[in-house]
C-alpha cells in the first residue's frame, strides 16, 4: 500500500467528487487510504438496492428512521429524504458513496443521489465511486465549480508509484493499473488477469480456495454464513484476506458482512449447492430479502412465495416489488398477486395495485381483496365505484379484521356521498369487529368524520384521539397521515387556524418521506385553507394549484376541493374569470361523483362570486346548496342578497351548533350592516381577532367606517383598504377604497372599465349585469376597442373581427347595431369615438384600469430603477391593481394576446422588483410572497423560485424550503434545464436529529 497525495487532495476539493474507472483501479483504497477530519457516511451500493427506499435506509443507518412504506411520487419522496438526511448529518459531513455503477438510469435510488447532490449545504462533500459515470446530469454544477471529476488516467499509477509497488519495468506491461500491478507483485507475473486470478487463488490453501468459491455465490456474506455452510476457519481466513487485500473486503456499510472484489467476482466460479443451506440460515436470521435470493437460485417458487409477507412486513413495499419480480408469471399464486398488489398500494400506485388485485381473484374474491380494491376506488374513481366493490363481496367470518377494514372503506364511501346514516351504520359495525389497532383506528377515523359532519364536535375530537392512538400503536403510517390531515380540516372548520397547522406540519413531513402524493395532496390542501383562513392569500393558493395537480394527475375526485378554494382566493384578489373557471370545474367534477360536500361548497362558491353582478343566479346557487344540506354561507348570502336578518339568525344558529366560528362572525357581520348596529360589528371583529383572521377584520372594519362616516370613518377605511392590498386581496381592498371615497364625498369616475382578470363595466361604483347589453357582440366591440389602446380601427377591419364569416353586407348592418348598443349602455360622450371610417376608444374620457395599471407599473419601474423613494409605493399599487390577465376570459382571442403579454410581463418585472427588495430589507414573508405571486403566473421562473427557496430558509420555514426547492427541480426537469444547488440557510440549531 502507497499514499497518493495527488489524488487524495482532491476528494473534499468541492460539493461533489466523482471516482470513475473500471473495476482494478483503487477507487475504494483510494477512498479508504483518505485521511479526512470530516465525519464519514459510507455506504457501497448493492443490487438489492435501486429503489429508493433499500438505499435511504441504508444511508439512514444511526442518524435518523426512514418509514418503510412508500407511496407514487417516488420523485417527490426522493428530494424529502434527500431532505432528511441533509438535516440529520452535520454539515461538514463527507459522503462516500461507492460502487454506483450497480444502478441504472432508471432506477428510483438514483433519484434519490441526486437529490443528494442538490440537497447537501455547501459544507458538504458528497463523494460518488463506480465504474461508469453518475446516471444523471451534472453539467450545472460543472459550470458553478461545484464538481471534481477523477477519471481512470489520473488513478492509473505513475512509473515512480508502480516501481514502489511491483519494482521497475512492471509500468509498460501494466499500464499502470492498480490491480494489475498489486497482482504482479503478488505473483511476480503479469499473465492474462483470469489465469492470475487462477493462479492467485491456486496459492492459496484448499480451505481458502473452497471457501472463495462459496463466497463467490453470493454479493454479500458473514462469518456465520459460511461457517454454517461449513467453512469451519471462516473467522480466521476472511478477516486474513480482507487484510491482505486479496479478493475480500469489508461492506462498510453494514459492520460484519464481506464482499468479494470485482475481479474475483468476475473470475471464480461459484460453488453449486449452497443456496438451500444459505436460505434456510438468512431465514433463522430475519434476513428474508437474502433468503428470497437463495431460493429463487434454486427455482424454489413456492419457497419464495413463503417469504413474501415477512419480506413486507420487514422491508416494506420496495423490497416485495423486487421478490415478486423473480417469480416467472406462470409460477405465481393468487397470493403473490395480491402481495404485489399491496406492494403497489402501499407505494400509491393505483393502477398497478388494481391490476394485480383483479389478477389476485381469479380464486374469488376475499375481504382483504375487496376492501383494498374498494379503497382504491374511493381515492380514484370515486365513492359509488368503491361502493360497488363493497357490495360484491359476501361476509363470510373468516377475515374479520378485512372485513372491519371493508366496512370502515363503505363508511368513508357514504360519507363522501352525503348519507352520514348509513355511514355511521358501517363504521359502528366495522368497529364492534375490529380485531387490531389499525381497524380499530380506521373505524374510529371515519366516526370522526361522520361527528363532525353532524356538528358534534366533542364526539369527533374523542374518535380522533383513540384513532391516532390506535394507528401509532400500529405503526399505520397512513392512518396516522390521515388522521392529522382531517383533524387539520375540522380545526379550519371551527376557526382554529393554528392548531390546523400544527397538525400539518406533523403530517406533511409524514406523507413527503413516504411519497404518498395523494395524501400529501390532502394534507396541502387542508393547509392552503388553514392558510386561507389567515388571510395568506399567495401561500394558500400555492397549495390549492399543486393539491389540484396532484389529483388531476392521479385523474382523482379529490381535485373538485382545492379548485373550490382556488376560486375563493381568485375571487378575493378580483380575478373573477379565473374564479369562475375553477368552481365551474369543481361543480362539474363534484355532480360527475355526487360527492355531496364538494357540490355545497362550488355552489355556494359561485353564489357568492355572482351576488354582486348577477343577483338572480346568485340566489339559485345559494338555494341549490341548501338543497344538499346546512350551510352557514348559502344563508348568509341569501340574507345580503334578500336583506333578511332572520336568515342571519338561522345562520348563526347553525354556526354556534357545530362549532364554526368563522361562520359565526361572518353572521355577526352581516346582521351588523344590516341593522346598523355597532355593537354586533365589534363582537365580530373581536371573534375576528381571535380567530387570526384578518380577511375578516378588513371586511368589519369596512363596515364600520360605512357606519361611522366623516373623517373617522375615511381614515378607518384606507387602513382597511391597505390591510387589504397588503394580503392581495384586491377585491376587498376596492371596497374599503370606495367607502373611503364615500366618506370624504369624493366623485368616482361615472364610468369605470375593468378588464383585469375579466370584463366588467362599473357605473358609479356598480357592475352593470350582464343583461344589460342586450348583445354580446356589443361586448366585444368594446373589448376590441380597448385592446387598442386608443388606435383607431376600420369599420371593416372591426366587423370582420367581430363576423369573420358573414357576407359584408350584413356586417355593414350588424356592427351598425352594436355600435349603438355600446353606446347605449356606456352612454353617449363615454370615449367611443367616429372619425369617418374609423372607430377608436378616448382612453383620456373613459377610463379602464389596464391603462391605469400600466402607467403606474412603468412609474414604478423606472423609480425603482433610480432608487428613488417613491419606488415602493408605486410598484405597491400597481401590484395591487393587477386582479388577473387582460380579458382572461377570451384566451383565444388574436386582438387581446398582445395587450395581455404585455400587461403580465409587465406585472411579473413588478412583483420581482417588490420580491428583491423584500428580501434584501429582511421581509422574508413578503418576499415569499410575491414569490409565489410570480410563479402562479410563470411556475418556471427559476430565480423567483430560488428566491422563495432562500427566504423560507433564512425565515427558519426549512421543510417548506426543502418541499419548494422540490417543486423547482420539478419545473426544471420539465423544460430540460439542470437545477442550481440548494440555496437555503443552514443552522445547526434547526437541524432535525434522529
Amino acid at each position: 500500500m502507497i499514499r497518493r497525495p495527488r489524488l487524495e487532495g482532491l476528494l473534499c476539493a468541492t460539493r461533489l467528487t466523482t471516482l470513475v474507472a473500471p473495476a482494478g483501479y483503487g477507487k475504494t483504497t483510494l477512498l479508504t487510504q483518505a485521511h479526512t477530519d470530516r465525519p464519514v457516511v459510507w455506504h457501497t451500493c448493492q443490487e438489492g438496492q435501486r429503489l429508493v427506499q433499500p438505499m435511504a435506509s441504508a444511508l439512514a443507518a444511526g442518524w435518523t428512521s426512514v418509514p418503510s412504506v412508500s407511496g407514487e411520487d417516488e420523485a417527490g419522496r426522493a428530494h424529502a429524504l434527500a431532505g432528511l438526511l441533509a438535516d440529520a448529518w452535520p454539515e461538514d459531513v463527507l459522503i462516500v458513496l461507492d460502487d454506483i455503477h450497480v444502478l441504472r438510469q432508471e432506477d428510483s435510488a438514483v433519484q434519490l443521489l441526486e437529490a443528494l447532490c442538490l440537497q447537501l449545504p455547501p459544507s458538504a462533500r458528497l463523494v460518488l465511486s463506480g465504474r461508469t459515470p453518475a446516471p444523471f446530469s451534472l453539467r450545472r454544477l460543472k459550470v458553478d465549480g461545484e464538481l471534481t471529476e477523477i477519471t481512470a488516467a489520473q488513478l492509473a499509477f505513475t512509473t515512480e508509484e508502480t516501481a514502489v509497488v511491483a519494482g521497475n519495468d512492471v509500468h509498460d506491461v501494466t499500464g499502470g493499473w492498480p490491480i494489475a500491478v498489486r497482482l504482479v507483485a503478488e505473483t511476480g507475473t503479469v499473465e492474462e488477469l483470469g489465469d492470475l486470478v487462477d493462479e492467485v487463488v491456486g496459492r492459496e490453501p484448499q480451505q481458502t480456495r473452497e471457501l472463495l468459491r462459496t463466497a463467490a455465490a453470493f454479493d454479500r456474506f458473514t462469518i456465520d454464513l459460511l461457517t454454517s455452510l461449513g467453512h469451519a476457519k471462516a473467522a480466521v481466513i476472511l478477516p486474513d484476506l480482507a487484510r491482505r487485500g486479496l479478493f475480500v473486503e469489508h461492506v462498510r456499510a453494514e459492520p460484519g458482512w464481506f464482499a468479494l472484489v470485482p475481479l474475483a467476482r468476475e473470475f471464480l466460479e461459484p460453488e453449486a449447492g449452497v443456496h438451500a443451506a444459505a436460505a434456510r440460515w438468512f431465514t433463522s436470521r430475519g434476513e428474508y430479502v437474502r433468503a428470497v435470493d437463495s431460493l429463487a437460485a434454486l427455482e424454489d417458487w413456492p419457497g419464495v412465495t413463503a417469504l413474501l409477507g415477512d419480506v413486507l412486513r420487514t422491508r416494506g413495499a420496495d423490497a416485495v416489488l423486487t421478490a415478486t419480480s423473480l417469480v416467472p408469471e406462470e409460477e405465481r399464486t393468487a397470493e403473490v398477486w395480491q402481495l404485489e398488489g399491496v406492494a403497489h398500494q402501499l407505494r400509491g400506485e393505483w393502477l398497478p395495485a388494481a391490476d394485480r388485485f383483479a389478477q389476485a381473484t381469479a380464486d374469488g374474491l376475499t375481504a382483504e381483496l375487496a376492501w383494498r380494491m374498494a379503497w382504491i376506488q374511493h381515492l380514484r374513481g370515486g365513492p359509488q365505484d368503491a361502493l360497488k366493490i363493497c357490495d360484491e363481496y359476501v361476509p363470510d367470518g373468516a377475515d374479520p379484521e378485512a372485513e372491519s377494514m371493508l366496512l370502515s372503506t363503505a363508511a368513508s364511501a357514504h360519507w363522501a356521498l352525503g348519507d352520514l346514516d348509513s355511514a355511521a351504520g358501517k363504521a359502528v359495525a366495522a368497529l364492534e369487529i375490529a380485531t387490531s389497532d389499525g381497524g380499530m383506528g380506521t373505524a374510529h377515523t371515519v366516526l370522526a368524520m361522520v361527528a363532525a359532519a353532524q356538528g358534534k364536535r366533542d364526539e369527533l375530537t374523542e374518535h380522533y384521539d383513540i384513532a391516532l392512538d390506535h394507528a401509532q400503536k400500529a405503526g399505520d403510517v397512513l392512518g396516522v397521515i390521515r388522521i392529522r390531515s382531517n383533524r387539520a380540516s375540522h380545526h379550519v372548520e371551527a376557526g382554529e387556524h393554528g392548531a390546523a397547522l400544527r397538525e400539518i406540519e406533523e403530517m406533511l413531513p409524514l406523507a413527503d418521506v413516504t411519497g404518498f402524493a395523494t395524501y400529501r395532496a390532502i394534507g396541502l390542501h387542508n393547509r392552503g385553507e388553514a392558510l386561507l383562513g389567515l388571510g395568506r392569500l399567495d401561500e394558500a393558493a400555492a397549495d390549492f394549484h399543486a393539491a389540484q395537480k396532484v389529483f388531476d394527475q392521479a385523474g382523482s375526485w379529490l381535485a373538485a376541493a382545492p379548485l373550490v378554494y382556488l376560486g375563493e382566493v381568485h375571487r378575493l384578489r378580483g380575478d373573477r374569470a379565473l374564479a369562475a373557471f375553477a368552481l365551474h370545474e369543481a361543480l362539474r367534477l363534484a355532480a360527475a361523483k355526487n360527492t355531496v360536500p364538494h357540490l355545497v361548497l362550488a355552489h355556494v362558491g359561485l353564489a357568492e362570486l355572482f351576488s354582486g353582478d348577477d343577483p338572480d343566479l346568485a340566489r339559485e346557487h345559494a338555494r341549490k346548496a341548501l338543497e344538499l344540506g346546512e350551510s352557514v354561507a348559502a344563508l348568509l348570502v341569501l340574507g345580503w342578497l334578500d336583506h333578511d336578518k332572520g336568515l342571519c339568525q338561522e345562520a348563526a344558529e347553525i354556526a354556534t351548533r357545530r362549532g364554526d366560528r368563522a361562520g359565526f362572525a361572518r353572521s355577526l357581520r352581516l346582521r351588523g350592516v344590516l341593522e346598523r348596529d355597532p355593537v354586533l360589528l365589534d363582537q365580530a371583529l373581536t371573534l375576528w381577532r381571535e380567530i387570526g383572521n384578518p380577511l375578516g377584520e378588513v371586511r368589519v372594519r369596512t363596515a364600520q367606517a360605512a357606519l361611522i362616516g366623516g373623517a373617522a370613518g375615511e381614515q378607518l377605511a384606507l387602513e382597511a383598504r391597505q390591510q387589504a392590498a397588503d394580503l392581495g386581496a384586491r377585491v376587498l381592498a376596492e371596497a374599503a377604497a370606495g367607502v373611503a371615497e364615500t366618506c370624504r364625498k369624493a366623485a368616482r369616475p361615472a364610468l369605470f372599465i375593468q378588464t383585469l382578470g375579466g370584463f366588467r363595466v362599473l357605473r358609479d361604483g356598480e357592475p352593470l349585469p350582464p343583461a344589460a347589453w342586450q348583445s354580446r357582440k356589443a361586448r366585444d366591440l368594446v373589448k376590441i376597442l380597448i385592446a387598442r389602446r386608443g388606435r383607431p380601427i376600420t369599420r371593416e377591419a372591426l366587423g370582420n373581427l367581430l363576423w369573420p364569416d358573414e357576407e359584408p353586407e350584413k356586417v355593414a348592418n350588424r356592427l351598425a347595431v352594436a355600435l349603438s348598443t355600446a353606446r347605449s349602455v356606456l352612454r353617449a360622450g363615454t370615449g367611443i369615438v367616429a372619425e369617418g371610417d374609423a372607430i377608436r376608444l378616448d382612453p383620456d374620457v373613459l377610463p379602464v384600469d389596464v391603462a391605469s395599471f400600466l402607467a403606474d407599473a412603468r412609474a414604478g419601474l423606472a423609480a425603482a430603477q433610480r432608487n428613488s423613494s417613491e419606488a415602493q409605493s408605486l410598484l405597491a399599487a400597481a401590484e395591487s391593481a393587477y386582479h388577473g390577465d387582460f380579458l382572461e376570459e377570451d384566451p383565444y382571442e388574436d386582438w387581446a394576446a398582445r395587450l395581455r403579454e404585455e400587461a403580465r410581463l409587465i406585472y411579473l418585472q413588478v412583483v420581482a422588483v417588490l420580491a428583491a427588495r423584500a428580501e434584501s430589507s429582511g421581509e422574508h414573508a413578503l418576499a415569499s410572497r410575491y414569490c409565489l405571486r410570480v410563479l402562479e403566473r410563470d411556475p418556471y421562473d427559476e430565480p423567483a423560485h430560488l428566491m422563495l427557496v432562500r427566504v423560507l430558509a433564512a425565515a427558519g420555514s426549512h421543510g417548506e424550503a426543502r418541499r419548494s426547492y422540490q417543486t423547482y427541480v420539478t419545473r426544471m426537469r420539465e423544460i430540460e434545464v439542470d437545477p442550481h444547488p440548494y440555496p437555503g440557510v443552514f443552522s445547526g440549531s434547526t437541524r432535525r436529529r434522529a
